[in-house]
């Protein structure tokens, strides 16, 4: 008998509130040096420029900051933030996101597979961190980097990367 995907049993409004591990961000910053946090809180802003909930990143232009940004996006309303990746890539904008590794749902045709510039599965559960920095256990998916430049976008390459080897460089490069 076929497994079915577990569910989240933790609220939207909290996942949505998740941090980025410090060692997956690290990792991703040393390639691509990030200009600006696109979705962040004051409590979980990982660079000194970012744009808060409060202030709509989705309304706003990405494309005004001369580097690329990082996004850990809500996952309660993931589409949106993707259809802003694609439309501001076509501005000349990078855009970096960490996402849930694909697993059948739509989302991934029209926004990802074909589309983006780069897929970099990460291989190994991530342990997000809740808003005061604890860590949240029991991730039933895998994760993804998803890239999206003007340049190439449309021409999606795949990689991957392993967990293990991400949190070592960041323990290696302090």
């Amino acid at each position: 008998m076929a497994s079915q995907q577990q569910a989240s049993l933790t609220p939207a409004d909290e996942r949505d509130e998740w941090r980025t591990p410090p060692f997956v961000f690290s990792w991703a910053q040393r390639r691509f040096w990030f200009a600006v946090d696109l979705a962040s809180t004051e409590q979980n802003k990982l660079l000194h420029m970012n744009i808060t909930k409060h202030e709509n990143s989705l309304a706003q232009k990405w494309s005004r900051w001369t580097g690329p940004g990082w996004c850990n996006p809500p996952y309660s309303r993931i589409d949106p933030w993707l259809e802003k990746a694609v439309e501001e890539a076509y501005q000349g904008f990078t855009s970096v996101f960490l996402i849930l590794a694909p697993n059948g749902e739509e989302r991934y045709s029209r926004y990802v597979f074909d589309v983006a510039s780069e897929v970099i599965f990460i291989g190994g559960r991530l342990s997000y961190l809740r808003p005061d920095g604890t860590p949240v256990g029991g991730n039933t998916r895998g994760s993804c980097l998803v890239v999206y430049r003007g340049h190439d976008l449309g021409d999606t390459r795949y990689r991957h990367v392993l967990r293990d080897a991400m949190l070592k460089e960041h323990q290696d490069n302090g």
